[in-house]
């Protein structure tokens, strides 16, 4: 037996062994949500479902819509391969722009889901894939995180009493934060670039790849009630890479206002016909995460960030480390992803790939 095959038969007996040991530290105190449809059964994935994976608290109002649209087309498991295994793929359907609350057709699939825990400050993350053939158009809405009173559409925080930080395809992939706070210019929210600040290129989204994204927002300081000051601070890592660092957002007038809300907003638009695909397209979605601590900006990787910002799941310095592991697929290729974490911290998932585990 080859050494790729025996190191492939090892992988797949340890990823039997701890097929229940989530990717994202979902056992741990810090995380209040975690989803990632490796229970789940590939075919129609409804609203029954998500009310069940997406945990929420008791006493806010909860929403689900067009997970079972458009006889059961809009919203899926799917098998994606073994380096992401089921995951959830949403249907945009051709020349359906917004929301779209009439059926004609329902696009793509929207939840708010009231967390369970809220804080000053929260971390989240998901995993996502434009499938080939997706036509960004003029843009769309992707998933983030709110509270308050969630401001969107054209409502125009007035009072500090809410706010979001959803993220944007714009046209040609380009990646935005669309952020809603006191004092923005736009009525529809203002777009901030994945650019840190003109320092970087652009981010884009691609079609055909994996992209993660990982956001961490953290409320403005209240002067006094009804005043709060512009020190608000949104972040956001792509693909391992800090992309955008504002600190001079007035999110809230009121310390009651929080993180308090995971808003799975997507579809194209804007409002009019140019939003719209002109075929029908679909994003594959892994991984929800919602933390009070930080997350993994990388899958399978050491995190890093840019200078001067926080480090991201830093490794304690009172553990060995050890030599990197090369993993493989099934087809004996060379996946290439090392690990530098010690043993003790890691468990090995799908294809040996290494994840940290929060004990």
């Amino acid at each position: 037996m080859s050494t790729k095959i025996q190191r492939l038969f090892a992988a797949v007996c340890t990823a039997a062994a701890f097929a229940q040991v989530p990717a994202f530290a979902q056992t741990a105190a810090d995380t209040v949500s975690f989803v990632n449809f490796e229970n789940r059964e590939v075919g129609v994935y409804g609203n029954a479902e998500a009310k069940e994976d997406f945990k929420r608290n008791d006493y806010d109002k909860s929403w689900w819509y067009a997970m079972d649209k458009n006889n059961g087309e809009n919203s899926k498991v799917v098998y994606d391969g073994e380096e992401h295994g089921k995951v959830l793929q949403l249907k945009y359907p051709k020349g359906c722009v917004g929301p779209n609350d009439n059926d004609t057709p329902a696009c793509a699939a929207q939840i708010i889901q009231p967390l369970a825990k809220t804080a000053d400050t929260m971390w989240s993350a998901y995993d996502i894939f434009f499938e080939d053939g997706f036509e960004f158009q003029l843009g769309g809405k992707l998933p983030g995180l709110c509270g308050g009173k969630c401001y969107t559409g054209n409502a125009m925080p007035e009072t500090g009493d809410g706010w979001s930080a959803r993220i944007m395809w714009r046209n040609d992939g380009n990646a935005v934060q669309l952020i809603y706070f006191m004092g923005q210019e736009s009525v529809y929210g203002d777009d901030f670039k994945w650019n840190l600040n003109g320092t970087i290129p652009q981010k884009q989204f691609t079609t055909g790849t994996w992209h993660r994204i990982v956001n961490k927002v953290s409320m403005n300081t209240i002067a006094s009630p009804g005043n709060g000051d512009k020190n608000g601070r949104v972040q956001t890592w792509f693909d391992g890479e800090l992309a955008l660092d504002v600190d001079t957002l007035r999110l809230r007038d009121y310390d009651t206002v929080k993180v308090d809300k995971f808003y799975l907003s997507t579809f194209h638009g804007g409002s009019s016909a140019e939003w719209a695909p002109t075929h029908d397209c679909f994003i594959r979605y892994d991984n929800f995460t919602v933390s009070t601590d930080s997350i993994a900006v990388k899958i399978g990787a050491p995190d890093t960030t840019a200078p001067g910002t926080d480090r991201i799941g830093a490794q304690r310095q009172d553990r060995a480390t050890v030599a990197p592991v090369e993993t493989y697929r099934i087809d004996g290729t060379f996946v290439g992803r090392k690990n530098t974490l010690p043993d003790a911290a890691t468990h090995q998932l799908k294809n040996g790939k290494r994840v940290k585990v929060v004990r």
